[in-house]
């Protein structure tokens, strides 16, 4: 009866400073969203490759896959340029600027649009 009643205290006095838990975490004023929320928390501990949220109607997983790596992507949803080693930053932001508008021209060509509605802010 005396463990109830302490439990009952530490529950009022953490709804009272507005404390909660959520997604397995004691959540206050200050935690960030990401760190209460499931759905926040999966989506920035597992990112999507950016390939990922390009979309088609009726369009399996496989076969988008096997469209962006055509296009030049990588299978996990990437597309780094192949020689990440560039002489220089200039040269690697020109080839990575490049391979993204190679890779945009090719899949839209394919009938897919660019989802935005789900790439993080």
């Amino acid at each position: 009866m005396n463990n109830l009643i302490k439990i009952s205290i530490l529950f009022c006095v953490s709804g009272l400073i507005g404390c909660t838990i959520g997604n397995g975490h004691i959540c206050g004023p200050q935690t960030p969203q990401a760190y209460c929320d499931r759905e926040a928390y999966e989506r920035l501990m597992h990112p999507k490759g950016i390939g990922e949220y390009w979309e088609k109607p009726d369009k399996t997983v496989e076969g988008w896959r096997s469209d962006w790596v055509s296009c030049g992507g990588k299978p996990n949803g990437d597309y780094l340029p192949y020689k990440p080693d560039a002489p220089s930053d200039k040269a690697f932001h020109d080839a990575y600027k490049k391979k993204e508008k190679y890779l945009w021209s090719c899949m839209t060509q394919k009938g897919y649009q660019f989802n935005s509605k789900y790439w993080p802010e």
